[in-house]
């Protein structure tokens, strides 16, 4: 590894030891993009990518100071976004992981729903500004809000666009079924290191439905450097090193499992688990 990566390791590491209000979500992916490019010539250095943030929040700041509401900063949040810097909307679902690599949808300036929703919730923060991913189900959604308290809720691909609960209604339904209803768990805001691996789970459930079990394997391995109590990203690089017959890395990521999971049942069967691969390894 070369020591370019091995200082993104480290700085992933010192931002999995911080308390989740202090994590910026954004500098957790860039360098998690990075780390993902360790193993070519590619720059590793993300500082220029934060600054270019920071520029785009100066921006904001100085041209919301007069916002009179939330509907009218998200029009200019993503008019700043969509016309000023030309990052456009790119839902592609194919081996090409780009529209869920910051770094790449920031040299692209084109990225899927989640990427662009990350975008903007950070250059509105950076702004000074109230911004949060919802839990909404299926599709990221941005709530905006002024410091007076007003609110408004956007989807990221819709330019500003305000959701409406008729809005919000409608593409629950579609995603979710005819039987589904809004509920307040669905406006709750995802905390700092929900948002990082909302991205990051994107990107390996797409490798792994693509066959690509080791680069899904590194992926869950590099979200644990931020997340490390993760505890279902312990039992899932368990079971890629068991699909990969890496016997004893599976049994220490799954008893770092066991460690963390309050779950019982959960607990029983990896135990049952632990105990047939430890049997192979003697």
């Amino acid at each position: 590894m070369s020591e370019a990566a091995i200082l993104v390791r480290d700085r992933l590491t010192a931002l999995g030891r911080m308390e989740d209000c202090d994590l910026d979500p954004a500098e957790s992916l860039l360098l998690l993009a990075a780390l993902g490019r360790a193993g070519s010539s590619s720059l590793l250095d993300v500082t220029p990518y934060l600054a270019r943030l920071d520029g785009m929040a100066a921006e904001l700041r100085a041209e919301a100071m007069d916002c009179p509401d939330a509907a009218s900063l998200a029009a200019r949040l993503f008019h700043l976004l969509g016309r000023r810097h030309r990052f456009q909307g790119d839902e592609r679902d194919d081996d090409d992981l780009g529209d869920l690599d910051l770094l790449t949808v920031m040299d692209q300036r084109r990225g899927g729903n989640d990427a662009l929703g990350l975008l903007a919730l950070t250059i509105a923060r950076r702004a000074g500004m109230v911004a949060e991913g919802l839990a909404f189900p299926a599709h990221f959604l941005l709530r905006l809000g002024l410091p007076s308290g007003s609110r408004a809720i956007v989807d990221p691909l819709g330019g500003g666009l305000v959701l409406t609960p008729p809005d919000l209604r409608a593409m629950l339904k579609a995603a979710a079924g005819l039987e589904a209803e809004l509920e307040p768990a669905h406006y709750t805001a995802m905390s700092n290191r929900d948002l990082l691996l909302r991205l990051g789970n994107a990107a390996k459930l797409r490798l792994l439905r693509l066959g690509h079990v080791e680069r899904a394997l590194s992926m869950v391995e590099s979200l644990l450097l931020v997340a490390p109590d993760t505890c279902l990203l312990w039992r899932e690089a368990g079971l890629m090193h068991m699909r990969l017959d890496h016997t004893a890395q599976a049994v220490a990521a799954l008893e770092q499992f066991l460690g963390r999971t309050p779950n019982a049942q959960a607990k029983a069967r990896t135990l049952a688990l632990l105990a047939e691969l430890k049997r192979r390894i003697h």
